[in-house]
């Protein structure tokens, strides 16, 4: 198994995407602000849980002791409180509160797919971001949770043609993986993977960039002002934090639709 992992971030040549660079900040987006309108916003299966709740003593108790109801109140606003339920799961929202609580940063597996560079990285006149994430985190729980937003440790996202569905018996593993890390197949060609923040939520964040910035690819099309203006940010970056990270610029392949980078031999194509 491998100690770490090579993911990718693309972005447009802007004063905030510097600042992942010189400042170690990094935005967490919110999914509203996402260009799917079906990303992070599963069904909710109202007749499934209608029954599961039905069934489910202790979900009518917790639900009366927060609406401050007597035992004998809960059994009279029983039919009451499952109409309000069945109302409520039944809008298209349904879920949205827990998303706009939450914060998703979005990294690649693939650092030279040609429609990333057009679409994230502003038609190839932006730059790519290359983490090396380590895997390993030692200390308390918390420590370790602490090393996945610090290190921007992400989960895979899984592509399908079927929409997911939630239902209250899931655990919650599966409930994130079917409103955070699901999306049409059609989207498969990112390879990406997320890095999800339940606790700060969406913004900009601090992560340990000393640690996990390993390179900065540059665009086909950037312009050689903005090129010398990139490779000033690292240098001083380089010398405020002891590092060495490189800075190259992706070339067109003879012969294919591809780009390469060709001091990197780990990096010669995408076809």
């Amino acid at each position: 198994m491998p100690e770490s992992l090579l993911r990718y971030k693309y972005l447009p040549m802007n004063g905030n995407s510097l600042k992942i660079i010189s400042e170690g900040t990094m935005k967490f987006s919110s999914p509203s602000e996402f260009n799917d309108p079906f990303d992070c916003a599963p069904d909710f299966d109202v007749k499934t849980n209608l029954e599961y709740i039905s069934n489910n003593k202790d979900i009518f108790k917790k639900a009366g002791k927060k609406l401050g109801l007597s035992p004998g109140q809960r059994i009279q606003n029983r039919t009451k409180m499952l109409k309000n339920f069945e109302r409520a799961a039944s809008k298209e929202d349904y879920g949205s509160q827990i998303a706009e609580k939450t914060g998703i940063c979005c990294l690649s597996r693939e650092a030279l797919n040609l429609l990333m560079w057009a679409h994230y990285a502003k038609n190839h006149t932006g730059f790519v971001i290359e983490f090396c994430i380590p895997l390993t985190a030692t200390g308390t729980i918390q420590e370790a949770e602490d090393c996945i937003l610090k290190w921007l440790l992400p989960l895979e996202v899984t592509y399908t043609k079927d929409k997911p569905a939630i239902n209250l018996n899931d655990s919650k593993d599966e409930s994130m993986q079917k409103q955070f890390l699901t999306k049409s197949k059609d989207w498969e060609y990112e390879q990406e993977e997320r890095v999800i923040d339940y606790i700060r939520g969406s913004g900009v964040h601090s992560f340990d960039h000393k640690k996990i910035i390993k390179s900065i690819i540059a665009g086909i099309k950037m312009t050689d002002k903005k090129y010398s203006e990139l490779q000033s940010i690292v240098k001083s970056m380089n010398k405020q934090l002891q590092t060495d990270v490189q800075v190259y610029r992706a070339i067109k392949t003879t012969g294919q639709y591809a780009i390469m980078v060709s001091e990197r031999t780990d990096l010669t194509s995408s076809a």
